[in-house]
């Protein structure tokens, strides 16, 4: 008896001490386990064999239940920082947040970040072409999507352009990624304008963690070619700092009936410093600079099918301070200037930014965890057309667009450990649409340290773009009266696109090797920008562009990560998604949002194997509902990675890409640049890599 009592105190203690120890949700809701009399009066205990029993009972069912709590949450304690900027856990974030770590880029053998968001529950991931994809979540869809924010080391990279990502110059090495957080639904309380359907935050590892050598090298059918390499470690005067590089070389995919246009190559070179001051303040400093080309094929009935060499270069270079002022009280200050060059379609785009941050956390009172800040952002374009006859333009050629903005946000303990409400908003004046107001209020519950409830109700805006506020295209466009070329003229006059969404989630550490997340959500769009065609009573037909459009989206998404063996874990998710476009007339169908243009389902599995003598096996199995929209089929792919050790520092793989099918579409042409879809083809590359 004395043995077992002894054995489970133990256990308990451990658990108690993990649990303490943990970020995550509850940490402190376990009792104690005994008091020092307990401890300490043993012999008293033994003269009354009743009372020693009754107290052990006691002492027991308390440590058996300290055991329960404890063998909850290792997915609700993961670490995110970019539902609230600040450091929390997944359980105490009340949005739909996932969080893709390195472990699970390294075991997937992806080569580049559209890749790796294919891991993300929810996100439609699409390849267009061999450079050119659309990425969005529970919206529009498109290679020019605008409402999903991306960041990297809390550096925004939309193109102002169009307001969305362009994919082929956003890299890094996948080695030096500490994790990526995917938000799915609105994050512009604090992030601002267009983090309206999401929000993904590319995180990569501190210097200090990237000391030593690193280096990776490999070639297949698809991946043509590809080297990376980093070497860190420590000044004698304390700053951590890493350098590394990379290069690709991805060959053309297949394309019936034609020959395809869309290989691409691109180098880059970066580094990052890290400093802790005797005062304990942080700075960081890092950068990078790209240079390289991704090839086009256009298919514009007026001017016919053309072949466009796209240069792109470009660079960047950030620093951060952070002053830890207390232990519930610190302060950040963020720098950084982005340069970026591209030539498209005879069209140059030369852009400078200039983006200045700041931002600080507290606590008021001890129920209170007030975050707020300010952002001034300045971005300097120049826009030129060399075409003889142009197909996009800019009037004026050069402009400067200022962005002035603060946030607050109130996490407010109603029950500790129990009951959260938080209240924020952003505060922003723009160029483009004047002043805008984005709040939010959500509301977490925690039942018990291993189940977290949540819902929320935000509103998040998408200000206008460079091109839809001063930009002329020639659109091929079907008109009543035949189909010719139009001219596209906007007027600068357009307000932002706003959306109310409403979400509601769960989620659960069933025991300690399952846990599961389930999401729902519906969304309200207004003012969606549209194309609208006018006859004029003198003169040609022309497009213009006006802010009636809508839109109501919904949708489910749920996710499960098993560890069904030792050797065997698996990973897998389905989402759900539907949204209607309203757009009246004269608006022109399909330009504010093709309604079928998402897919209605998705399903993604994984299987993880730790196989004997250092083996890892890794199987990625996706299905994707077919896009009427974009006339593409569904379609299901299976990725494979196999994995061993080779030594003491040296690794090797074999990835094999949608290994069942010969090749298949993912998406359609673009209405406005007419980029030709090429077809993902069966794939296969090897590489090794090397730490030490």
């Amino acid at each position: 008896m004395f043995t077992v009592a002894a054995i489970l105190v133990g256990a308990g203690t451990t658990g108690h001490a993990q649990q303490t120890a943990a970020p995550g949700v509850g940490a402190d809701i376990a009792p104690p386990l005994a008091d020092e009399d307990h401890a300490t009066d043993g012999s008293d205990a033994a003269d009354d064999d009743e009372s020693f029993d009754s107290e052990l009972d006691s002492l027991l069912e308390q440590d058996l239940g300290a055991l329960r709590r404890t063998s909850v949450a290792p997915s609700l304690e993961v670490e995110v920082t970019s539902v609230s900027r600040q450091k929390s856990t997944i359980g105490r974030s009340p949005a739909a947040v996932f969080v893709i770590t390195n472990e699970m880029i390294r075991r997937s053998g992806y080569q580049s970040i559209p890749e790796v968001l294919r891991l993300a529950p929810g996100l439609q991931v699409s390849r267009i072409d061999g450079n050119k994809w659309s990425i969005s979540s529970r919206g529009e869809s498109g290679r020019f999507s605008d409402k999903l924010l991306v960041q990297i080391d809390g550096r925004t990279v939309y193109n102002p352009l169009f307001a969305g990502v362009l994919w082929d110059v956003q890299d890094v090495l996948l080695e030096d990624v500490l994790r990526i957080e995917v938000i799915r639904g609105p994050g512009a309380t604090v992030w601002g304008a267009n983090a309206v359907n999401g929000v993904i935050n590319i995180l990569t590892k501190p210097s200090s963690q990237t000391h030593g050598s690193y280096a990776i090298a490999g070639a297949g059918t698809l991946e043509q070619g590809f080297v990376g390499g980093r070497l860190g470690g420590r000044t004698e005067s304390g700053v951590d700092y890493r350098v590394w590089g990379k290069w690709y070389q991805r060959d053309e995919m297949d394309l019936v009936g034609g020959t395809p246009y869309d290989a691409t190559e691109q180098a880059r070179l970066g580094f990052r410093t890290d400093w802790t001051a005797p005062s304990d303040d942080q700075v960081s400093f890092q950068g990078q600079y790209y240079n390289g080309q991704s090839d086009s094929l256009s298919d514009r009935d007026f001017a016919g099918r053309l072949r466009f060499d796209q240069p792109v270069a470009g660079g960047n270079l950030l620093t951060r301070w952070t002053r830890k002022h207390s232990r519930d009280h610190e302060s950040s200050l963020q720098l950084y200037y982005d340069r970026f060059d591209r030539k498209a379609y005879g069209f140059n785009q030369q852009t400078n930014i200039f983006d200045l941050d700041f931002q600080s956390h507290f606590r008021y009172r001890c129920d209170h965890a007030i975050i707020w800040g300010a952002g001034y952002r300045a971005i300097f374009d120049k826009l030129t057309n060399n075409d003889p006859v142009p197909y996009i333009a800019a009037d004026p050629q050069q402009r400067t667009v200022q962005r002035f903005s603060a946030f607050i946000q109130d996490e407010m303990t109603l029950l500790e450990d129990v009951l959260y409400f938080t209240l924020g908003s952003k505060f922003s004046h723009n160029t483009f649409s004047n002043f805008e107001l984005q709040p939010s209020a959500r509301l977490l519950w925690l039942p018990s340290e291993s189940d977290a409830a949540w819902c929320a109700i935000s509103r998040a805006v998408r200000t206008p773009s460079r091109l839809s506020a001063d930009g002329q295209l020639i659109v091929n466009q079907p008109t009543p009266l035949g189909n010719f070329p139009l001219m596209l003229f906007t007027d600068g006059d357009l307000g932002a696109e706003n959306l109310v969404a409403y979400e509601v989630g769960y989620r659960q550490q069933t025991n300690e090797y399952l846990s599961w997340d389930a999401t729902a959500y519906f969304h309200d769009y207004d003012k969606l920008h549209a194309l609208r065609l006018n006859f004029p009573t003198v003169g040609v037909p022309f497009l213009d562009i006006s802010d009636t459009a809508s839109a109501d989206g919904y949708g489910f998404e749920l996710s499960a990560t098993a560890q069904l063996t030792g050797c065997w874990t698996v990973r897998g998710w389905y989402a759900f998604q539907r949204i209607q476009f309203d757009e009246p007339p004269p608006s022109v169908p399909g330009t504010a949002g093709k309604s079928d243009a998402l897919p209605r389902n998705q399903v993604s599995l994984t299987n993880s194997f730790d196989l004997r003598r250092g083996c890892q096996l890794d199987l990625i199995t996706r299905y994707v509902d077919s896009l009427p929209a974009e006339a593409t089929p569904s379609y299901l792919a299976v990725d494979t990675r196999l994995g061993w050790n080779l030594g003491r520092h040296l690794s090797a793989s074999i990835v094999g890409r949608n290994l069942f099918d010969r090749r298949h579409y993912e998406f359609g042409p673009n209405l406005f640049t007419g980029d030709v879809p090429t077809e993902v083809p069966r794939s296969v590359h090897a590489y090794v890599e090397w730490r030490r």
